[in-house]
């Protein structure tokens, strides 16, 4: 069962390399549409056994990437970014997967920024007419997925096969005169995304537009409101965004984040800025289970089906949000514990250190007055 890897590049020198390294040993035909690039990255690719195309841009990535269909032979797509690497920890487990006649598209782990946790995402499916990318940004193929699914009697699956992105922290500012326009275009067509809202709100925040961004968020939140619990965990995004940046202006945020956390139960950044924004409130009554849940999670192997974490919020936000909590009811030894297990992973190990420290010396005060010691 052939598969055909897909790829649209512009100017990707710095990625393709290694991006076509990853397919080479596993896929059947490299597919590569190229819309303009004026640096080296088709020199590079030529190296590798791929089927280059030309395809003039015209702002639609949809377009771009149906095009690369038309050209695939395979009787799979697996469709990447350059900037994106394939790991498939079991070859074995890869051939099963595409001799597999009852899946019509498979979810991949997919880590879409270093350091970030893994979700489901629908990277490999059937190469069929009925199923062609929608949306001039944040292109998607759902419709056509579900099409096949309800016709044909086939379901999608979820395996272990990986995909990492590793450009997201190169060249952010470069795409925003790109995205803002198409964002803008998409969500006049169609403003029901509540995702492409969150993304708009961050690329006019980069941009220094503070009130578009705000505006923007808004909107997805009036949006993500009228679905209500029925929508999906991620239209819980403007609302964490909003929540952080009017939290950093000192603005009140407590009816907004109840319900927030009311709508999106499952969504563990809002869990956490809950938690968080109780212990800075001094309330009596924390989740501190909540907390020690989200210090138990391993961000290397945890996967959410629709989002991606920071890993941070694990490794240290949790662990230092508790151990504050238990710092100021009192309880130092809890609190020293929890300090040093947020020093691993903290951005400032040495302050996280200095608390574990103090909270150590008023454990070693409270027993010493306990046993009448001066």
């Amino acid at each position: 069962m052939p598969v055909s890897a897909t790829l649209i590049v512009r100017d990707e020198s710095a990625f393709i390399e290694a991006c076509l390294e990853s397919l080479t040993p596993i896929v059947d035909e490299i597919v590569l549409i190229d819309t303009g690039s004026l640096d080296d990255t088709i020199d590079k690719a030529r190296r590798f056994p791929i089927k280059l195309h030309k395809f003039a841009w015209r702002h639609d990535f949809s377009a771009a990437r149906n095009f690369a269909i038309e050209q695939s032979s395979g009787d799979w797509i697996l469709y990447i970014d350059a900037d994106e690497r394939l790991e498939v920890p079991d070859r074995k487990v890869w051939n099963e997967i595409v001799a597999d006649k009852r899946k019509v598209g498979w979810n991949m782990r997919f880590y879409p920024r270093l350091g970030w946790t893994a979700y489901a995402e629908l990277r490999l499916f059937r190469n069929d007419p009925r199923i062609r990318f929608r949306g001039v940004i944040h292109e998607r193929i759902h419709e056509g997925i579900e099409e096949v699914s309800l016709n044909d009697g086939m379901d999608v699956g979820s395996c272990d096969v990986v995909l990492r992105h590793v450009g997201y922290e190169s060249g952010l500012r470069r795409k925003i005169s790109r995205n803002v326009p198409l964002l803008r275009d998409y969500l006049a067509k169609d403003p029901s995304r509540v995702y492409c809202w969150w993304h708009l709100g961050q690329m006019l925040l980069l941009a220094g537009d503070e009130e578009g961004a705000i505006e923007a968020w808004r909107t997805g939140i009036e949006v993500a409101r009228a679905a209500g619990a029925k929508g999906p965990t991620s239209n819980g995004m403007p609302y964490f965004s909003l929540l952080l940046l009017e939290h950093s202006r000192g603005e009140l945020i407590d009816d907004l984040l109840a319900e927030a956390v009311q709508l999106f139960p499952t969504h563990l950044a809002l869990r956490w800025l809950a938690c968080r924004y109780a212990v800075e409130r001094g309330d009596q009554e924390i989740p501190r289970q909540d907390l020690e849940a989200l210090a138990r999670i391993d961000p290397d192997s945890f996967r959410d089906p629709e989002l991606s974490y920071d890993g941070k919020l694990f490794s240290f936000a949790a662990p230092e949000t508790l151990a504050l909590s238990y710092f100021r009811a009192g309880r130092f030894r809890e609190a020293a514990e929890w300090y040093r297990r947020a020093a691993s992973a903290a951005p400032d190990r040495q302050a996280c250190e200095v608390r574990a420290r103090l909270a150590e010396s008023m454990t070693g005060a409270m027993t010493d007055r306990a046993n009448g010691e001066p």
